[in-house]
């Protein structure tokens, strides 16, 4: 027990067990800070008392558990010395919603463009992620197939998945850096699914993206938690709340690319490392945000030149 009262013979030193002087192991400014520390010695089984010098708050233990004292002491200010991240900042629902159009708008280009063979070309078989191909170094396959689709039901799955991820990445990212970090973690799950496949094996879909969107979240979801309140499996609820959501939407259905949903989400969460690591670094602003979506346009309008041109 601890005494949170009374003199424990004057000054730092005082009467203590056996007649034993009592040692001083923390001083603070702070009432409340010194019985937090008395309350983890009280814990591990060390009586403490606490005695007011001047402006100073002291902690006091009999001399033969001073070591131990001072050592759980030190551990708890060690632990509970992290800051925690600051919370991010939601951007306005506009913003994101100016993403959320400009996708939708360049699946259903896409869809037309590929049902009706538009300007005489085979989009399709120009943009489609064959394994063998993209491993022969058509890379630009893993960014061009995101945008195809075999039929309406597929497209618009697709539609209202990635918009509503995307619409939430982009209000923690910003619309232009949410996109392109979508478009570049689509495109690496595609490459990563084609090194695992067979190399006559071909997908299309945006859902690899749309994967790669709640990886991203995760990733960032697990980043802005409070390491003093979130400790062991309790850490890893975002990645696990994601898998159940990978688990119940990417798995079912006979057309559903399994793999490709897989590593997408991989991508993504990869991708979300990456930003919360350089987090502080990465400009946010609007012209930062509309560099980002340009970025963006330009490498998905570049892979689409180089598809249709070879």
């Amino acid at each position: 027990m601890s005494d949170f009262g009374g003199n424990p013979g004057g000054g730092a030193w005082g009467g203590g067990l056996w007649g034993d002087p009592w040692v001083v192991v923390r001083r603070s400014r702070r009432r409340s800070e010194a019985e937090r520390y008395a309350l983890v010695l009280a814990a591990m089984g060390i009586t403490s008392r606490l005695h007011r010098d001047g402006e100073w708050i002291t902690l006091s233990v009999a001399p033969h558990h001073a070591a131990s004292a001072e050592r759980e002491i030190g551990a708890y200010v060690k632990e509970n010395s992290h800051q925690t991240p600051a919370a991010p900042t939601i951007r306005p629902g506009r913003e994101a919603l100016l993403g959320v159009l400009a996708y939708a708008c360049v699946l259903f280009f896409l869809h037309g463009a590929a049902l009706r063979d538009a300007f005489g070309l085979d989009w399709l078989s120009a943009g489609a992620a064959q394994a063998g191909l993209i491993l022969d170094g058509q890379l630009w396959r893993t960014a061009t197939a995101l945008g195809l689709h075999g039929d309406g039901t597929h497209l618009l799955g697709n539609l209202a998945l990635g918009g509503f991820f995307g619409f939430l990445l982009a209000q923690l990212l910003g619309g232009g850096l949410a996109w392109l970090a979508i478009l570049v973690s689509g495109a690496v799950g595609n490459l990563l699914a084609a090194v695992l496949r067979s190399n006559e094996q071909t997908s299309i879909g945006a859902s690899t993206a749309v994967f790669a969107a709640l990886g991203l979240l995760c990733a960032l979801s697990w980043r802005h938690q409070a390491p003093a309140r979130f400790r062991g499996l309790r850490r890893w609820l975002p990645f696990a709340a994601g898998a159940m959501l990978l688990a119940y939407l990417g798995v079912g259905g006979e057309r559903t690319d399994v793999l490709a949903h897989v590593t997408g989400f991989a991508a993504g969460a990869g991708g979300g490392f990456l930003l919360a690591q350089i987090g502080p670094r990465v400009p946010l602003g609007s012209a930062a945000q509309l560099a980002y979506a340009l970025a963006a346009v330009l490498l998905f309008t570049l892979a689409w030149l180089i598809a249709l041109a070879v």
